[in-house]
């Protein structure tokens, strides 16, 4: 896929960016008192497109509930929050978000819905008037692939084959899921899930536990393929200076960001995805609607 943004950024500082927002974020407050919703997404005001209109579907925007004090709110989150969201003028909805964040330390507020047409869009939260930007564009503009579209294959490395990737797996225990290369499983006629994430190297709670999020929804399929990449080709390296080298997989579909996961059927069609910030229910439920 060759989609340019006219918005792009460089990818390393990209990532290097998100990974230290997520950090701060992770900080959190002890104040239960919410004045404004922060994002857990590149909001494409000054970062890359993400988020695609209208054709492309339903598009995922994790929010966290931003307290007095500047930090995000770590306790007594509400279980639920009402978002209105508002595009060209109108309010074109209200939606009801539930908090997510089981087995982590940030609840975060998931809001789904389909942008009509790319721009700028406004969402107000019910517990108070200030407004959070964040843009759509067209899909032409948007790397990430699309629930609906395949997955193309990609010979990630295993731990019979690194491709040049060192560690192939940065968790203390390296996971099971490098037996297979994304190539092999998407060809196998069986689904698919793939996780890109770097355990070592984002140990927030926003990334840091997506592995074992993945270890345990495997436990009990035996029907489906466990892929997980990581963002890096070698990252305890001293010597490549402050912009560390990305993994091929990376560098060829051009991903900006990190946690993502895949979910694809038997024929490697992607039927959900989750990105930027996701709990263990949610990697439960991306899996089962495979």
């Amino acid at each position: 896929m060759s989609r340019v943004s006219p918005n792009r950024l460089d990818r390393r500082t990209f990532i290097t960016g998100s990974v230290a927002a997520s950090f701060l974020m992770a900080c959190g407050s002890s104040g239960p008192r919410p004045e404004r919703l922060g994002v857990r997404f590149p909001d494409g005001i000054g970062t890359t497109f993400t988020a695609a209109a209208a054709d492309a579907g339903p598009q995922r925007f994790p929010f966290v509930l931003i307290a007095n004090d500047g930090l995000p709110v770590i306790q007594d989150a509400p279980e639920t929050i009402e978002i209105e969201l508002m595009f060209d003028g109108s309010v074109i909805a209200v939606e009801t978000v539930e908090r997510r964040g089981a087995g982590q330390f940030t609840p975060y507020y998931p809001l789904v819905f389909t942008p009509p047409a790319a721009g700028r869009y406004f969402a107000t939260p019910d517990f108070g008037d200030t407004t959070t930007e964040f843009r759509v564009s067209e899909r032409a503009e948007v790397d990430v692939f699309q629930v609906g579209e395949s997955l193309p294959p990609f010979d990630t490395p295993t731990f019979n084959n690194d491709r040049g990737v060192t560690p192939v797996c940065t968790r203390s225990e390296p996971c099971p899921f490098h037996e297979m290369t994304l190539t092999d499983a998407v060809t196998s006629g069986r689904p698919t899930t793939l996780l890109i994430s770097t355990p070592e190297f984002c140990q927030t709670d926003v990334c840091g536990p997506s592995v074992d999020f993945l270890i345990a929804a495997a436990a009990d399929r035996d029907d489906m393929n466990f892929v997980h990449a990581e963002v890096y080709a070698d990252p305890r390296n001293p010597d490549q200076g402050p912009r560390v080298e990305l993994a091929p997989l990376l560098e060829a579909w051009d991903l900006k960001f990190e946690p993502s996961l895949f979910v694809t059927d038997e024929r490697g069609v992607i039927v959900a995805t989750r990105h930027f910030a996701f709990d263990q229910d949610e990697v439960n439920e991306a899996i089962a609607s495979a």
